[in-house]
């Protein structure tokens, strides 16, 4: 099977043509658009009431969550076509209880920076002063230097004076916008996540090989996430630090009261090499089956 790694643009527009061409069993759409105009998509595959979302790449040089999720959709729909069992289940009845909603790559400009490398587009001259030294590729915030999972409307004053006091401006990493949800991304994003109210929301990031959950989190987040992390092989986590503020796990689960998930795929130094993409799609491949038999 063919692996979208980087998931650049043309990757991304290879990626969701085949998907929507090749398999009925998928539906295939645009959530919205970034900063810059590119499409963030979304991939629809199941026809049960309950809903779960996954979503990768909120950080521009952890793409390779993207392209490890492109692998998970390519999957199920190879699952389907040729009704394939998997590690026991009968996916096309798991489909029947379950709707996947995956949004691989929430973060495109971001992506393509760190991929890429700068790139002409209307805020070239504002990148370059955010990354004086040119040097992209450990680029984590979208086109306009916004941490997107600082962006969410969880213990968001508090971080603010955080930034002010540690002196966090807009660039790379860890400014959290003007406002919660100023970004369009992470809007495009909340609007789909409101509209289906889904019970699980899994959100991948790089690196370390662990699950974060939150401290209050209900008995039933608390067993999900441990399940989670037992099928991954991963250490079972809490965030802290910056880590504990607008992160899209954190309101979720706070705020709408959603189980949800931080998973930090991998080890080592972002951005993760090519090598590490099979097994960490292997991993999240049998994620998606085994976890909805377990919450």
């Amino acid at each position: 099977m063919e692996f979208y790694y980087p998931p650049t643009k043309i990757n991304r527009q290879k990626f969701f043509k085949n998907v929507g061409k090749t398999y009925k069993s998928a539906q295939a759409f645009v959530l919205g658009k970034s900063i810059l105009g590119e499409e963030i998509n979304c991939v629809r595959i199941g026809e049960g009431k309950r809903n779960i979302i996954s979503v990768g790449a909120h950080h521009g040089m952890e793409y390779i969550s993207a392209s490890a999720l492109f692998h998970v959709i390519s999957e199920f729909l190879d699952f389907l076509t040729r009704s394939r069992t998997y590690c026991g289940v009968n996916v096309a009845f798991l489909l029947q209880k379950f709707t996947f909603w995956f949004v691989p790559c929430l973060n495109p400009d971001g992506v393509d920076l760190a991929a890429s490398g700068i790139f002409p587009n209307p805020l070239y001259e504002r990148q370059m002063r955010m990354c004086c030294d040119g040097d992209f590729s450990e680029w984590q915030a979208n086109a306009r230097g916004v941490d997107l999972n600082h962006n969410y409307g969880f213990r968001f004053a508090e971080y603010k004076r955080i930034e002010e006091k540690e002196g966090i401006l807009p660039g790379k990493t860890r400014f959290s916008g003007e406002y919660p949800e100023s970004e369009p991304e992470t809007q495009a994003l909340l609007k789909l996540i409101r509209v289906i109210s889904p019970e699980l929301i899994l959100t991948f990031h790089t690196q370390g090989e662990e699950v974060f959950f939150r401290p209050r989190a209900s008995k039933r987040a608390k067993r999900v996430a441990k399940n989670c992390a037992e099928i991954l092989g991963y250490k079972l986590s809490r965030p802290v630090g910056l880590a504990d503020y607008g992160g899209l796990s954190d309101y979720a689960g706070e705020v709408l009261g959603i189980t949800s998930l931080t998973v930090e795929l991998g080890k080592g130094e972002n951005p993760l090499p090519e090598s590490q993409l099979a097994p960490i799609a292997e991993k999240l491949t049998r994620l998606h089956v085994l976890l909805p038999t377990l919450i």
